[in-house]
């Protein structure tokens, strides 16, 4: 491996810990948001809580689930980058000088 591709190795890999640190960071503060919510949720008279609009549960079954929505999406993504990639190598061929 060349000395500019190791510094770019290098350059990668503090990029995608960085990116790891401030996802985590953003998972702990909604963690900790999501177990203040439920504990002053709880704290709601019975009135306030569990309120369900007739249904309601029977419209929102048509739409998929968040997990669904992210799945869909990333593997779509997925697609889109092999293809990049394939063209992106496909250019580079398509560049070579032809054999003599």
């Amino acid at each position: 491996m060349s000395n500019v591709q190791e510094i770019g190795q290098k350059v990668q890999d503090q990029t995608l810990d960085a990116v790891r640190k401030t996802q985590d960071a953003v998972i702990e503060a909604v963690t900790a948001w999501t177990e203040t919510a439920n504990k002053l949720a709880a704290q709601l008279p019975d009135y306030a809580k569990g309120y369900e609009v007739p249904e309601f549960a029977d419209f929102t079954k048509q739409f998929p689930t968040a997990s669904e929505v992210i799945d869909s999406n990333f593997d779509f993504a997925q697609q889109v980058l092999a293809n990049q990639r394939d063209f992106a190598q496909r250019i580079v061929a398509a560049t070579k000088p032809a054999a003599k």
